[in-house]
């Protein structure tokens, strides 16, 4: 019995302190210990539930921070890869001009300056092929000239007085100095063209063949291509079908492209390089060719004799100014006698501000450079009258009033003037657009103009430097042969 009553002690003493250790746990796990959790907040919880909480805040906050960052990565995708290609680079009549297309273009029209300078029938090869003849000729005309030579020789060994092989030695002579001549024309001739590419084609090219010209080109052309579209929509089928392109003649302009490519690359490479499509070089060409149908049809639609007018201008630097002279002309003041006193344009103000006869697109190529019509268009109106003065027009920095003095129906236009305009039909009827009114242009956006992420790789910033060019590069004087810049040398 006391053995037994000693052990019970034990298992109750240990069974109690097991217990006590189990409740102590649930106790403290379940206790609210009055302390906030958060800014003051939380201490009615327990240690359980302020853990769970925790865990809580930690998972949303991690999911928070992944989901902003997943959203921002795709906000960066979207805004690459979607807005900022949309955005316009300019818009025509409301329409944008998308910074892809653009983006297109500049890639299609480097190419096209690429292959005139450096492709397989481009300036370089013409170049070097028109090298490669005088190079020929200089040989044949050494030849030859030794020939010339020897029968002199033989001649002057011959006895004095006539005989058949003097008269055989002559005749040969003078065939073979016929040649010679012959050679000396033909080297001019080549040695002039080769100038001409050496010396200006080339260098000419090389100006268009930078980022600037060609973004400048490329957002003109897509502008130009807007008021193209835009017109044709209102206008009969029958000018519709000579303007739109055909499959076939779109199909002829990238088989064209594609043949034109330096033979260092190749029609896929480029694809790669400039990061375009087979579709989007025939969208370009396709714009290409629409132009080219443009051109050639208002080409077309200029005949001689032809529609003139006959005006007069006075040319002024500022606003003001023009306001006090068209104020005076109110009054009744002599047109001519202001031009001649007042005009800033020295061509015209000796004259009374006579401008002569113009047919339509004359006044802008001749008078506006080319970068404006709004003269051309006020003169040329239909509703224009004999003897009515213009309001004052803005144009190229200047203020001008014109006066018509003249209608002719049909009046003959001069061989030169003629294939000026019929050459430059297409600038003067953009030109005679942008000019009427509602008709809104805007300014092309600099800043996706020159961004580089528009500009294929290797399109130059800038035109290399000019180098002094020491005649043709060939060996024998300034004229790369011998006697002089001619080409070859002159008989004596």
């Amino acid at each position: 019995m006391s053995s037994q009553t000693a052990r019970r002690p034990d298992r109750n003493t240990r069974t109690a302190r097991n217990k006590k250790y189990i409740k102590q746990t649930a106790h403290v796990s379940a206790r609210r210990d009055g302390k906030p959790l958060i800014f003051g907040w939380g201490g009615h919880l327990s240690h359980s539930e302020k853990t769970l909480l925790q865990r809580r805040a930690i998972w949303t906050i991690t999911a928070i921070i992944s989901l902003l960052i997943v959203g921002v990565l795709v906000l960066y995708w979207i805004t690459i890869n979607v807005i900022n290609p949309n955005r316009p680079i300019t818009t025509v009549n409301g329409e944008g001009i998308p910074q892809s297309d653009f983006r297109k273009m500049v890639a299609v029209q480097a190419e096209i300056h690429n292959s005139t300078l450096n492709g397989p029938h481009g300036l370089s090869a013409q170049r070097d092929d028109l090298q490669k003849q005088l190079a020929t000729l200089q040989k044949t005309f050494t030849d030859d000239q030794k020939k010339v030579d020897d029968l002199n020789a033989q001649i002057k060994k011959l006895p004095a007085g006539a005989s058949a092989q003097r008269t055989d030695l002559e005749n040969q002579l003078k065939a073979a100095q016929q040649k010679v001549n012959d050679l000396q024309a033909k080297g001019t001739s080549v040695n002039a063209q080769y100038q001409d590419i050496l010396q200006n084609q080339i260098p000419q090219q090389q100006q268009l063949y930078t980022q600037p010209q060609v973004g400048n080109d490329s957002a003109q052309w897509l502008q130009e291509d807007a008021l193209i579209r835009q017109w044709l929509a209102k206008q009969s089928s029958s000018i519709q079908n000579q303007i739109e392109p055909a499959p076939g003649d779109v199909n002829k302009a990238v088989q064209d492209f594609i043949s034109g490519i330096p033979k260092t690359t190749n029609y896929q490479k480029l694809l790669k390089d400039d990061n375009i499509s087979d579709a989007d070089v025939h969208t370009m060409l396709t714009i290409k060719v629409r132009r080219d149908n443009m051109q050639k049809y208002l080409a077309s639609q200029i005949a001689s004799p032809a529609r003139q007018v006959l005006a007069r201008a006075i040319t002024l630097q500022t606003k003001a100014d023009a306001d006090k002279i068209l104020a005076q002309l109110k009054k009744g003041e002599d047109f001519g006698k202001l031009a001649k006193a007042k005009s800033v344009d020295t061509n015209t103000n000796a004259k009374g501000g006579d401008l002569g006869w113009l047919v339509r697109g004359q006044y802008a190529i001749n008078n506006a450079q080319k970068v404006a019509a709004g003269i051309d268009n006020w003169i040329n109106d239909p509703a224009r009258k004999l003897n009515e003065i213009s309001p004052v027009i803005s144009e190229n920095g200047t203020y001008h009033i014109v006066q018509i003095m003249g209608f002719d129906p049909s009046r003959a236009i001069d061989e030169t003037t003629l294939k000026d305009l019929k050459d430059n039909s297409l600038t003067t009827w953009v030109l005679s657009q942008k000019a009427l009114p509602g008709v809104t242009v805007t300014e092309i956006d600099q800043t996706m103009l020159l961004d580089a992420n528009n500009m294929p790789p290797g399109l130059p910033a800038s035109a290399p430097a000019q180098q002094q060019q020491g005649g043709s590069g060939l060996p024998g004087g300034t004229g790369g042969l011998p006697g002089g810049d001619t080409g070859l040398p002159t008989q004596p």
